[in-house]
């Protein structure tokens, strides 16, 4: 997601439109988050029949470029454990569109669903999400993730949302710089993180 310019990319995406770009893998169709917001961001997609669905509730990311006041691996692994741990509150909801079937999920359950990486190689692009410097940089991820077997032929909804409270003042700058969401100003004036995202999905069609 990050090696995704900003004009395009899926977490910036208010409705849906580049919910396909970049879906190269085999198996699985990976749903975007955000960057923070508010007001809930609302996307239809259209997803191909047998592919399994990867999407995150709430997610921390660094990398060098990024936290340009870190200088060893095991400070970003900290950084993202740390801002993963004050996870407050988190939601998921899946339903079918006739309401015969419905899944959720509350904080409690969904932290068995935590996913530590390792520290791993990215490039960002030019005109990139952050707006940070193009180029090599190492990264991290610590976050909360749902994955789901391939879904029958029909419609369905899928909403997450979730909220983290923010005390390191290095990363509540560094959003307030780069945040995509004129919104999540508030949040972080509040000490907040806050992320809810819906999905209205139509599955039902073959990628040659």
């Amino acid at each position: 997601m990050f090696s995704i310019p900003k004009k395009m990319n899926p977490c910036t995406d208010l409705t849906g439109k580049y919910c396909s770009v970049d879906q190269t893998h085999n198996n699985v169709w990976f749903l975007a988050g955000t960057f923070g917001n508010i007001i809930p961001v609302k996307r239809k997609c259209v997803v191909p029949v047998r592919k399994a669905i990867f999407f995150p509730v709430l997610v921390k990311e660094d990398s060098f470029t990024e936290d340009y006041d870190l200088r060893e691996e095991h400070e970003l692994r900290r950084r993202s454990k740390d801002a993963t741990d004050r996870v407050l509150s988190m939601e998921v909801a899946i339903r079918d569109a006739d309401y015969t079937r419905e899944f959720r999920l509350q904080t409690q359950e969904i932290q068995r669903y935590r996913v530590k990486s390792n520290v791993f190689d990215l490039v960002f692009p030019v005109d990139n999400v952050y707006d940070v410097e193009a180029g090599p940089t190492r990264s991290v991820c610590d976050g909360f993730w749902i994955f789901i077997r391939p879904l029958e032929i029909g419609k369905y909804f899928i909403s997450f949302k979730g909220e983290t409270f923010l005390a390191n003042s290095f990363t509540k700058n560094k959003m307030k710089k780069t945040d995509v969401y004129a919104p999540c100003n508030e949040i972080i004036d509040k000490d907040l993180f806050r992320v809810e995202v819906s999905y209205e999905l139509t599955v039902g069609f073959e990628i040659d």
